[in-house]
């Protein structure tokens, strides 16, 4: 592979973290989960973060954490709402590869268990599958690979995406 770094990108409860920590292992590289970061950041849970700015401040600020991201040999999971800051994309892309770790929303809704209390950048007077429906078509236009973890044990997905990024590396001149 000839990347710096993997980035996983997409939904809450897509396993864009338990893919992340197990990636990070079979790799031998180290493992950041940018919500962690804006936690440490803020001194706060996620949820009372959003509660306390406000959805635009809060997607405000998981941008500037990505901004401030100078890593190598990571694989870095990041908040679902990062996809609507362009700037914190390219920022992304400069690290590495993006990968979407795909889900259809159905296995979302069965594993998302706690939407309202797990600091889901969601507006008022929009559901679960408003959201999804919005972020599915800037997670697939940021991505430079695809991995689906519906049908797949996150063994299997870890496997899909060194394997992609393997071919990637060899299709490049």
């Amino acid at each position: 592979m000839n990347y710096d770094n993997i980035i996983l990108i997409g939904m809450a409860a897509a396993g864009k973290s338990t893919l992340g920590r197990r990636l990070a292992r079979r790799l031998d590289w180290a493992f950041v989960d940018t919500d962690l970061l804006l936690e440490s950041w803020w001194g706060a849970p996620l949820q009372n973060i959003k509660d306390h700015l406000g959805l635009h401040a809060f997607m405000q600020a998981e941008a500037e954490q990505i901004l401030r991201l100078h890593l190598k040999r990571s694989v870095i999971a990041t908040g679902g709402s990062v996809v609507y800051s362009e700037a914190a994309m390219a920022h992304l892309k400069g690290l590495g590869c993006i990968v979407y770790t795909e889900a259809s929303y159905d296995t979302i809704a069965g594993r998302l268990t706690n939407p309202l209390s797990r600091g889901l950048a969601i507006g008022p007077g929009q559901t679960v599958k408003d959201l999804y429906d919005e972020r599915v078509p800037l997670y697939a236009r940021f991505a430079q690979m695809t991995v689906s973890t519906d049908q797949t044990s996150p063994d299997q997905s870890c496997s899909a995406i060194i394997d992609g990024l393997s071919q990637i590396a060899q299709d490049q001149p």
